[in-house]
């Protein structure tokens, strides 16, 4: 899942640290009102609630209406490589939240940012979410 910073997509490697605090100020910077994904989990495993489910996202363009972002710190390995890099806490975190949201919205699909279109080019999240939580 993708961090944004700038104007660009920007994953983070595994010592870069992006707080929720840079994140915020990041999006703010592009104009958004907050952090534009619902939540944010850190390679510590801590759940951010970032931006309140009844309000539409920022996360991706065409989507965001129907949509809930959730975006983890990192995805890029130490050559800068997009990669699966989550944290053992980060993955628990991310089934314990998606597992919450599964019950809450039942029809909704798990999907990542590449697989929602043709048009979006991001390697983010640097894995298949829909294989991967395919049971859930």
């Amino acid at each position: 899942m993708c961090i944004k910073k700038g104007c660009a997509s920007v994953l983070t490697q595994p010592h870069v640290r992006f707080s929720v605090e840079q994140l915020r100020e990041c999006h703010l910077q592009r104009g958004f009102l907050d952090i534009g994904y619902h939540f944010y989990i850190t390679r510590d495993g801590v759940l951010h609630h970032c931006r309140p489910i009844s309000e539409m996202g920022a996360h991706v363009r065409g989507f965001n209406r129907h949509s809930i972002g959730i975006c983890y710190e990192g995805g890029l390995n130490e050559d800068g490589k997009p990669a699966d890099t989550r944290t053992a806490a980060q993955r628990f975190a991310l089934i314990d939240l998606l597992t919450i949201l599964r019950h809450q919205y039942p029809e909704a699909q798990i999907a990542g940012h590449y697989q929602l279109s043709a048009s979006i080019h991001k390697a983010c999240p640097c894995f298949d979410p829909r294989k991967e939580y395919s049971e859930l």
